[in-house]
């Protein structure tokens, strides 16, 4: 049943998006010259709305403009930039491939004990992880028309993994500029000292966001919206997932020129 409404839903979405992306081109004009409907059509399924579709392109522009570490100094591609390629392989987030809740949203894991700030990585550097990762997601169906949760295993998290500056800069990146919507935010274990570093930082989010997050104990209410089987191994599934071969599977799709990346979306930015 689940698996019927998911298709039934994305078939509809689609369907609207791609009558009104010949609107959205003409609402745009000259600031969609060079970006590919591929790109133009991931802020209609969005929003099927011609207003609300192009304001969010229009932010992430904005926001790319004014935020050029983010994509553009150096290209949001892991065969371009080294760093980004080693805190990709850190494991700090990952998104297997096919994983998804029951309702059909893609599901991005967190694992934020991997994250060592004393290896030489900076709050831009694991916040342009971050970026990538969402861009590389919305390439998939089920991100595309169902959106995105996540699931935050905060066991064995330090002081040590942890950076204010980082929260600061993946949501004032991805709130507002990215076309995505984000349905649901698990925690779970976290330890005493994040209650209140998330009480500072939730509140820069939307009233609407802050109601979809929520706190558990442990598995057993994941499980209750995305299939136990199809999580990792270490949250009791039958999921293996490899992220250096992940990694060098987007890499190959990079060089190839295959890679569909919003990257694309500012002007001087065209593939070759």
């Amino acid at each position: 049943l689940f698996q019927m409404a998911a298709d039934s839903t994305a078939s509809s979405i689609k369907e609207k998006a791609e009558e009104l992306l010949p609107a959205l081109k003409e609402e745009l004009g000259s600031e969609a010259d060079g970006v590919n409907d591929d790109n133009l059509l991931k802020f209609l399924y969005w929003k099927q709305d011609l207003r609300r579709a192009s304001d969010r392109f229009r932010h992430h522009i904005k926001w790319r403009k004014e935020h050029s570490y983010a994509f553009d100094d150096t290209p949001l591609f892991a065969s371009k930039d080294p760093e980004l390629k080693r805190v990709l392989e850190s494991e700090v987030l990952v998104a297997p491939e096919g994983l998804v809740c029951k309702e059909g949203s893609t599901v991005v894991i967190g694992r934020l004990r991997n994250n060592d700030m004393a290896d030489g990585r900076t709050a831009t550097s694991v916040a342009r992880m971050f970026f990538y990762t969402i861009d590389r997601i919305l390439e998939r169906d089920s991100t595309k028309f169902h959106g995105m949760t996540i699931f935050h295993d905060l066991t064995g998290l330090s002081r040590n993994n942890v950076d204010p500056a980082i929260p600061k800069l993946v949501f004032k990146g991805v709130f507002g500029t990215f076309p995505i919507h984000i349905k649901a935010v698990y925690i779970m274990n976290p330890p005493w000292f994040f209650y209140s570093l998330f009480k500072i930082v939730s509140l820069m989010w939307p009233k609407k966001l802050r109601s979809r997050v929520h706190f558990m104990d442990g598995l057993d209410d994941i499980y209750k919206v995305i299939d136990k089987d199809s999580l990792l191994e270490e949250h009791g599934g039958k999921r293996a997932h490899d992220t250096i071969k992940w990694v060098e599977s987007q890499m190959a799709k990079e060089e190839s020129g295959s890679i569909d990346s919003l990257y694309y979306c500012l002007p001087n930015t065209t593939k070759e």
